[in-house]
């Protein structure tokens, strides 16, 4: 994926994404740019087949992140019950996971990346559509020019061969 146009459209998808799961006043540019600063960061192309799905992952990663942050905040500010005072030094471990977990789960990506690319075109792009873009089985066949049994097929393998890829 070159820069200018495609570069902006896809800036432009992401933006949509991140508003369309985002709560009351989170700040969907600002999530935008961060996911792209980490996908550069650890190495990716945006020519890549699969840089769409693993930005939209990242994304969707720092979203659900944030979420955690903001609630974990408003736990720490106001307790609920008189009981969480008596917490001591547990009320203030983080959730956040540990190295260790986060390099697990960067291996997981890279796996599931890998296992999404070696899926058939036809395959790839109906679980693209429907994970990432949220569409529904019948516009996925309008787009894909197939039917909407046709799609449920594709998707089945398409999670078929992902938990397959798992379990390896």
């Amino acid at each position: 994926m070159g820069a200018g146009p495609d570069l902006a459209r896809l800036r432009a998808e992401l933006v949509a994404y991140l508003r369309r799961r985002a709560r009351k006043d989170e700040d969907a540019e600002d999530l935008a740019q961060e996911a792209f600063v980490r996908f550069h960061r650890a190495g990716h192309d945006l020519a890549a087949a699969d840089a769409r799905p693993l930005l939209f992952v990242i994304a969707r990663n720092l979203q659900l992140d944030r979420w955690k942050a903001h609630g974990r905040e408003a736990l720490r500010r106001s307790p609920d019950d008189v009981h969480d005072l008596d917490a001591g030094p547990r009320a203030l471990v983080s959730d956040a996971p540990g190295a260790d977990r986060r390099l697990i789960d960067r291996q997981d990506l890279a796996a599931a990346a890998a296992a999404i690319r070696a899926l058939p075109p036809k395959t790839r792009d109906a679980f693209l559509l429907h994970r990432f873009e949220s569409l529904t089985y019948r516009q996925i066949a309008v787009r894909l020019g197939v039917s909407v049994s046709m799609v449920e097929k594709h998707i089945a393998e398409a999670l078929r061969r992902l938990k397959s890829s798992q379990e390896d």
